[in-house]
């Protein structure tokens, strides 16, 4: 992985602190955090989180995965996600 990848979620979190670290009462960020209230803070996740978040998962993503039964289908960065997701749900339940 390259360092500019770590480098530009890095940013990403450092302008979502500061826009919630504008204020110290806490239900002035939990405001801030509310996309109704506060607009910029879903502009700095849509605009700088989620797409540094999309480049580390496409980072070393194959183009094409495997499928059995339609031969190759192209890989996604939502793949990555919707198979995280599943693994996590089979985890929580054998934790139980």
């Amino acid at each position: 992985m390259s360092p500019g990848l770590l480098r530009s979620v890095s940013r990403a979190v450092d302008l979502i602190m500061a826009h919630f670290g504008s204020s110290r009462d806490p239900e002035e960020k939990m405001r801030l955090g509310n996309s109704s209230y506060s607009p910029t803070i879903a502009g700095l996740v849509l605009e700088h989180l989620c797409p540094a978040i999309q480049d580390i998962l496409e980072d070393g993503l194959r183009d094409h995965k495997l499928d059995f039964i339609i031969g190759q289908r192209r890989n996604h960065a939502w793949s990555v996600v919707e198979t995280s997701t599943r693994i996590a749900v089979s985890l929580s339940k054998t934790c139980q």
